[in-house]
């Protein structure tokens, strides 16, 4: 397994409580649009065994053509350890990252793309809609919803400033809001669906899904096959 020990080049307060860090991007380090990689703390495999408080799963907002690996995330967010450290590093420090992956790559089969996120979800999406915007090839459309109750929308001046005929933002402060979007954008015809969030808000929209005979295959979340089961629930 391959770690790189990068520096953390830049530090942005996206909202209230939330940062991206951006950090060197290695030569030949590369990856696709809705990837995830760990991230650990400097020291968290110096013991026996690694410390696993010290490592979390995350998505890279960027993409490889732009030259660094940027992070999106709560800070501190909650009273985790790693959250609490994490808060605590300024430019120049290291952070070591690992194991990359990608489940939520674009799907160029001739069908729409909707994507449905949850807040700092939005962070998963933003690369994904920069690879669209890049290269339509065999995507007809593609639209993108967000909903956080904060109303500090993350990404939304840039993301928005994308906007043509065949792309389309919606930012929604509520859940209510948001449901009335997801039944118009279901209406769709033929499309695939990316949904970012937490466990509860998955669930809930693959349900929602469901009731409108949507397939699972046609839902794409970002998860390890083997839990898969956990969320598509029968």
């Amino acid at each position: 397994m391959i770690k790189y020990k990068l520096k953390i080049e830049d530090i942005i307060e996206e909202a209230e409580g939330t940062k991206t860090y951006f950090l060197e991007k290695p030569v030949d380090l590369t990856w696709e649009e809705g990837a995830h990689t760990h991230i650990g703390l400097v020291g968290f495999d110096e013991g026996e065994l690694p410390n696993k408080n010290w490592v979390r799963h995350m998505s890279i907002m960027t993409l490889p053509d732009e030259n660094k690996i940027g992070i999106t995330t709560r800070v501190p967010g909650s009273s985790s350890e790693f959250k609490i450290k994490l808060s605590k590093l300024k430019t120049g420090d290291e952070i070591i990252l690992f194991k990359l992956g990608s489940r939520m790559g674009l799907k160029r089969c001739n069908r729409p793309i909707i994507a449905l996120s949850m807040g700092v979800g939005i962070a998963t999406i933003r690369p994904i809609i920069h690879a669209y915007i890049k290269d339509k090839y065999n995507i007809p459309s593609l639209i993108n919803v967000n909903v956080d109750s904060s109303s500090e929308f993350i990404f939304k001046e840039e993301l928005d400033k994308l906007g043509d005929d065949n792309y389309k933002n919606y930012w929604l402060n509520s859940r209510q809001g948001f449901y009335e979007i997801l039944q118009q954008v279901i209406e769709t015809e033929n499309a695939i669906y990316y949904v970012v969030g937490s466990d509860i808000f998955i669930k809930d929209i693959i349900l929602r899904l469901r009731d409108k005979k949507v397939k699972d295959a046609d839902i794409i979340i970002d998860k390890k096959e083997e839990i898969l089961p956990d969320y598509f629930i029968i």
